[in-house]
């Protein structure tokens, strides 16, 4: 089994190289390229006989113990964090409220459209969530090569972030509830919901100050810093989940931007360079993510699941205007910042599902009945915000005078 891993890890990350090339002579995002040599390589597996070594029994653990924590920490830790404190009440709102308002609207659009016994109330509610918690990998590449406001920048990676957390909560109680392992009590669901979220918030800071001020008794070395935030990422999240029993991606959101405000004084000369190692440390995990997607989709599964597919993309795409919308006008009431009227369109636009969609689809349990609709779904929608909304981000920001 090991060796079947590290010969599909070889695979994925000549894949990734090859898509560096194709990326230099083709316009479309790079995640977008993966997912195409992704399932182009799909054909090969058979006829080559090759073994991947990921089992349905192994891909949760790979993808919430190995891959997401350092996509997280890696958003985090780089995200501006002036900005961020600034824009925080807009950035919770929406990663809140927003998700789950775009949750209930996206499910009961689906549980209407669909309206099939073998469809329930909490499979729309499922495909809801997985496919609101939005990934802006392919978008904020594209901001920052436009030279966009540094505000949108923080808003849709800071939104991202947050919401991700959320619906990875979100889904293991709607997923417990779905496999009867608990009762569906909204007062209980509320309860569960923020002793897991606040108990990540609070184990994540209290972690990210705690290495913050263990830097002063070690060098401030490259190395030495790297060793400290792949532990605080990793160790993080692994006392978080298994320990303590809270979100172990709350956590490592947290540790990441409370090291960075901590440590800042310590690590302001070698600050770029550990900031460079997490990107790339982020970029291969997402070659792995997108890769894997290209790997598992197969043909049948848009000649069977087509029209749930277009109803899963227009429910998201509603979903995700009432929920940004609804946001802003909160925020102008309480707390938030006031944006300007050409950000949220981007929001909208700009809101791509990717890593995180693809973690909670690929993680179902198959003893589920609706499994397979749920994937396809998730996949569905992953495909039309890479193929469609990233590929003319740049056009509508252009058109906005952005």
């Amino acid at each position: 089994m090991l060796i079947s891993l590290i010969g599909t890890a070889l695979v994925f990350a000549t894949i990734g190289f090859i898509a560096l090339i194709v990326v230099r002579i083709v316009s479309l995002p790079y995640t977008l390229i993966l997912v195409i040599l992704g399932f182009a390589t799909s054909f090969l597996v058979e006829p080559l006989g090759w073994d991947t070594g990921i089992r349905a029994s192994n891909f949760q653990d790979l993808m919430m113990f190995v891959l997401l924590p350092v996509l997280i920490f890696e958003a985090a830790f780089s995200l501006n964090t002036q900005k961020l404190v600034q824009f925080l009440p807009n950035i919770i709102t929406m990663a809140t409220l927003g998700l789950v308002i775009s949750t209930i609207v996206t499910a009961a659009v689906l549980f209407l459209a669909i309206d099939h016994v073998g469809f329930p109330i909490i499979a729309a509610l499922i495909a809801g969530v997985v496919i609101s918690a939005t990934d802006p990998v392919a978008v904020v590449s594209q901001l920052k090569q436009l030279k966009a406001p540094e505000d949108l920048n923080v808003l849709i990676e800071g939104e991202s972030l947050f919401n991700d957390a959320t619906a990875i909560v979100l889904f293991s109680i709607l997923l417990a509830v779905a496999l009867g392992t608990t009762e569906a009590s909204f007062g209980d669901g509320v309860i569960r919901f923020a002793i897991v979220f606040i108990g990540g918030v609070l184990t994540g800071s209290l972690l990210g100050f705690v290495a913050a001020k263990l830097l002063s008794l070690i060098e401030c070395s490259l190395a030495n810093l790297t060793l400290t935030t792949l532990l605080l990422a990793y160790g993080g999240f692994y006392v978080a989940e298994h320990s303590l029993h809270v979100s172990g991606i709350v956590a490592v959101l947290c540790s990441a931007i409370v090291f960075r405000l901590f440590a800042q004084p310590l690590i302001q000369g070698i600050a770029h360079g550990l900031h460079d190692i997490w990107q790339s440390l982020g970029a291969l995990a997402n070659v792995f993510v997108f890769v894997l997607l290209g790997l598992v989709i197969t043909i049948d599964m848009f000649s069977a699941m087509w029209l749930a597919m277009i109803l899963a993309i227009l429910a998201a795409f509603i979903a995700r205007v009432v929920a940004v919308y609804s946001s802003v006008w909160l925020n102008k009431l309480t707390l938030g910042q006031p944006l300007p009227s050409s950000y949220p369109p981007i929001m909208i636009w700009g809101g791509l599902r990717g890593a995180v969609t693809i973690a909670l689809v690929l993680s179902l349990p198959t003893e589920l009945p609706y499994w397979w609709t749920i994937q396809s779904i998730g996949f569905g929608v992953v495909l039309f915000t890479l193929l469609v909304q990233a590929t003319t981000t740049p056009l509508l920001m252009k058109k906005l005078n952005l």
